[in-house]
C-alpha cells in the first residue's frame, strides 16, 4: 500500500537514491525501505565496532524519510543486534516499534534530529581518543586528510555526565550548531552526517584524527592545512562508494560479491 512521505524542500539519500521536491512522495514499498534502513543500520555497527569507534555502550541511528521517527539500536551492545532489534522511536523520545528497550541517551538523537533536518544519522559513542582530545583546550585541530572534513570546528560540549533528559540534550545541540560534530567533555562525542554510512565513516576519521594529533603532539606542534578550509565533502560521504565497501569487506559483513553488486561508483572523468 502506497505511503505518503513529506519532503519539506530538502534533498534525501535513501537506499541508494535521491528525491528532490517539496511536494508529498509516494513509497510504494515502506516496509520494504525500512528494512533496508534496519539492515543498514546493523551494517554500520559491525562495522565501527570493528573500527574500535564503538564499544558495548553506544549507539547508531537513522532518519525515517518524511516522519518524526527513527532507528536506533537497543540497550545492548550494539554489534549484537540484528534487522528485528531495532527500535523506531519518535521525535519526543517515544519507543513506538521494537522490543527495546532504548538506550538512556536517546534524547541526543532526538534532539538533533528535530533541530536539523539536513542530518540523517546520528552516533553517540565514547571513542577513545575523541575523549582525550575532547579533553584538550585546543580540541581538534585540522592538520591531516582525515580532520579536514571537520575544519568548519568541532566544539565541545562541557558537561560530562550522560545526556539522558531532553533539557541537557537542548543545550547540546545549541553547542553543536551548525557542525557535524561535538566532543562531550571527558564522555565521548556525537556525529551526525547526511546518511548511516557517511556518518559512520565521519566518527572513524575523528577517532583517526584524534589519535594522529594526540601522536604528533608528542613529538612537535600540531598546526592546521594550509588548504584545510577544503573542509567538508557531503556528496562523497552521501555516497562513499570506496571508503565503505572497504570497511564492509575488511570486517567480513558481506561477501564480495554482494558487496560489488552495490557499489555505485561515478563516471570515468567525474569527482567530487
Amino acid at each position: 500500500m502506497a505511503v505518503l512521505l513529506r519532503m519539506a524542500q530538502e534533498r534525501v539519500t535513501f537506499n541508494g537514491s535521491r528525491v528532490q521536491g517539496s511536494r508529498a512522495v509516494k513509497i510504494r514499498n515502506p516496509n520494504s525501505e525500512i528494512r533496508n534502513l534496519k539492515n543498514r543500520l546493523v551494517e554500520g555497527l559491525q562495522v565501527i565496532t570493528g573500527e574500535g569507534v564503538l564499544s558495548g555502550s553506544g549507539h547508531l541511528s537513522a532518519r525515517i524519510p518524511g516522519t518524526e521517527t527513527f532507528l536506533i539500536n537497543p540497550r545492548f551492545a550494539g554489534v549484537l543486534a540484528g534487522p528485528k532489534d531495532i527500535c523506531t522511536v519518535n521525535f519526543d523520545g517515544k519507543r513506538i516499534a521494537g522490543k527495546g528497550p532504548v538506550p538512556s541517551e536517546t534524547p541526543i538523537h532526538a534532539a538533533v534530529y528535530r533541530s536539523r533536518p539536513d542530518v540523517k544519522s546520528v552516533i553517540h559513542c565514547h571513542a577513545r581518543y575523541s575523549i582525550l582530545v575532547g579533553l584538550l583546550d585546543s580540541g581538534l585541530v585540522p592538520f591531516n586528510r582525515e580532520a579536514r572534513i571537520f575544519a568548519d570546528g568541532v566544539p565541545i560540549f562541557p558537561e560530562s555526565h550522560g545526556i539522558n533528559s531532553f533539557g541537557l540534550a537542548k543545550r547540546m545541540v545549541d553547542a553543536l550548531g551548525s557542525h557535524y560534530a561535538i566532543f562531550l567533555r571527558g564522555h565521548g562525542i556525537v556525529v551526525a552526517g547526511p546518511g548511516i554510512e557517511g556518518t559512520c565513516i565521519s566518527a572513524i576519521q575523528l577517532e583517526r584524527a584524534c589519535q594522529d594529533q594526540l601522536l604528533m603532539m608528542s613529538v612537535t606542534t600540531v598546526k592546521p592545512m594550509s588548504d584545510s578550509g577544503r573542509g567538508r565533502n557531503n556528496a562523497r560521504l552521501e555516497n562513499p562508494y570506496r571508503a565503505w565497501p572497504f570497511l564492509l569487506y575488511k570486517h567480513k559483513v558481506k561477501s564480495k560479491t554482494q558487496i560489488r553488486a552495490g557499489i555505485r561508483t561515478l563516471k570515468e572523468g567525474e569527482h567530487y
